[in-house]
């Protein structure tokens, strides 16, 4: 539990963080509610499990809203100039996983790498 708390924690921190060199002159708020923040915070150790040799600073996270009772967690890669990414396929960063994790009860439904 305390290592959840702690994970969750870094988490909200560091996707505060990504956002700081925002163009706009300042950091850009990252407001995450409690169901998706728990969501992300257990799919992170999947993506570090499934690509390990992948930084998680140069992904993008995408948290979209609870279907069918789970919530998708997408790790996107950044294009290697540090464009704009792209949906799916791989990177010099890795490669796009989608996570699904049950928002019930935060365990992990299934996953998928981008095509």
């Amino acid at each position: 539990m305390v290592f959840n708390r702690i994970l969750l924690m870094s988490t909200l921190a560091f996707a505060s963080l990504a956002h700081a060199g925002a163009p706009g002159g300042g950091p850009t708020e990252v407001v995450l509610d409690g169901a998706r923040a728990a969501a992300l915070a257990a799919a992170i150790p999947v993506f570090r499990d499934k690509q390990p040799e992948a930084d998680l600073t140069k992904f993008r996270v995408h948290v979209h809203p609870a279907d069918q009772g789970t919530f998708q967690v997408v790790f996107e890669p950044q294009q290697a100039d540090e464009g704009a990414p792209t949906l799916g396929g791989r990177t010099v960063h890795g490669r796009e996983l989608n996570v699904w994790i049950n928002a019930a009860d935060n365990s992990l439904d299934r996953i998928a790498f981008a095509r």
